[in-house]
């Protein structure tokens, strides 16, 4: 009997550090992919202004939260990492709650319900439209269903508090307070109707947008697949080899992906350049999507073509679902107007990445060119691009 009571005591601990294990090794091995992805959809600012857009409207405290950790992903171990405390997070609230619920002796066979939270925002998470604002809405909504009183006279009335609050903060997700007076469900749900359809008439969205949650789905399939979004993952770090061997492995439908693969053929000495030159596809149906369009700017400055890198770029910041800016693509730009000699424009780029976290220092170094052009000729990169823009025809933004 003592065995068993510490068995079924230590078997909660060790389900948690299974579950950490495996999301983190989910995410660090085998879709590091999606957390780049996810990153380069935002660009956090620790400016009043950022925080208040995103405070002025309903779901906005999980939306900036989410954001706030999403910036993270720059660094695939830190986004599984999140990840993995997220999922393990939501256990234990979700286990918290089940044994409010039932007998302390039998509390423990209802243990692997405490797993359908972790699950479910695993899945989630897996789609790239569903952005972190609803995983964070999930997490602090079970958080504050397991401060709430579990008896007493007082829980109806702070939940009647909770429920226009709540919803202002975290959104739709709210929802799950209802679970907590099943009594009162009712008129809570008529008082949550009622949060929605009056912040619709004070918000720029649509009633159902509203309802459904802001920041919570992105409809527009415009980031592109998860293929791409290999290629991109490994051509931003420049390793030509994997690309080959994903190539090889099977050959991509996708514009973008093939001029990627081209590329790599070339950087590996498959494919001479005349070779390259007749296997790239340079029209427009490579900007089908953010992830392409990001892909294809990076082969642009990669072929010193500033013009259509910039263009690239811009369908890339146009391509965001929700409207946000995007790090990468803001670094970009700044990197085509310094070749381009627009530095007026450059400076404009570089104080917005200064209020961020991962793009300050990077700003910090591109500053000095912009500000002292002849600087810009030592650059080893830079000046190679700058010489190749001055003596080429300017095809685009005459």
């Amino acid at each position: 009997m003592a065995r068993t009571k510490r068995y079924t005591h230590h078997l909660p601990l060790c389900i948690s550090i299974a579950l950490a294990v495996s999301a983190f090794c989910y995410w660090y091995f085998l879709c590091p992919h999606l957390l780049l992805a996810r990153e380069q959809t935002q660009l956090f600012l620790w400016t009043s202004s950022y925080l208040t857009e995103r405070m002025i409207i309903p779901g906005g405290l999980a939306q900036y939260l989410g954001e706030m950790l999403t910036q993270f992903f720059i660094f695939p171990q830190a986004g599984a990492l999140i990840y993995a405390v997220l999922f393990v997070l939501s256990q234990w609230l979700t286990w918290k709650l089940i044994k409010r619920f039932v007998r302390r002796e039998k509390a423990f066979r209802y243990y692997p319900l405490s797993l359908i939270a972790p699950i479910a925002l695993w899945y989630l998470a897996n789609n790239i439209y569903v952005p972190m604002t609803l995983t964070v809405a999930i997490v602090l909504t079970l958080a504050i269903m397991a401060l709430l009183p579990s008896k007493g006279k007082a829980r109806l009335p702070i939940l009647l508090i909770l429920i226009p609050v709540g919803y202002w903060l975290v959104g739709p997700a709210i929802v799950l307070l209802l679970l907590c007076h099943p009594r009162w469900s009712p008129l809570l749900a008529v008082l949550l109707a009622v949060c929605i359809i009056a912040s619709a008439h004070f918000t720029p969205y649509p009633l159902r947008q509203v309802a459904r949650g802001i920041d919570y789905y992105w409809e527009e399939p415009l980031l592109g697949t998860k293929e791409e979004m290999k290629y991109d993952m490994l051509l931003r770090s420049s390793q030509w080899e994997k690309i080959v061997d994903l190539y090889r492995s099977e050959q991509p439908p996708s514009l973008a992906c093939q001029n990627a693969a081209a590329l790599a053929l070339y950087h590996t000495g498959h494919i001479n350049q005349q070779h390259l030159s007749e296997s790239l596809e340079l029209s427009g149906q490579t900007l089908r999507s953010q992830t392409s369009a990001i892909m294809m700017s990076e082969i642009y400055m990669l072929l010193s073509m500033n013009n259509m890198s910039q263009r690239a770029a811009f369908e890339a910041m146009e391509a965001i679902p929700n409207h946000n800016k995007s790090g990468r693509v803001l670094r970009r730009l700044a990197e085509t107007n310094l070749i381009s000699g627009h530095y007026d424009v450059v400076l404009k780029y570089l104080s917005i990445l200064d209020e961020s976290t991962f793009y300050r220092s990077w700003s910090e170094k591109l500053r000095p060119l912009a500000l002292h052009p002849k600087k810009l000729k030592a650059h080893p990169t830079y000046a190679r691009f700058q010489d190749t823009y001055q003596k080429t025809n300017d095809e685009f933004f005459n």
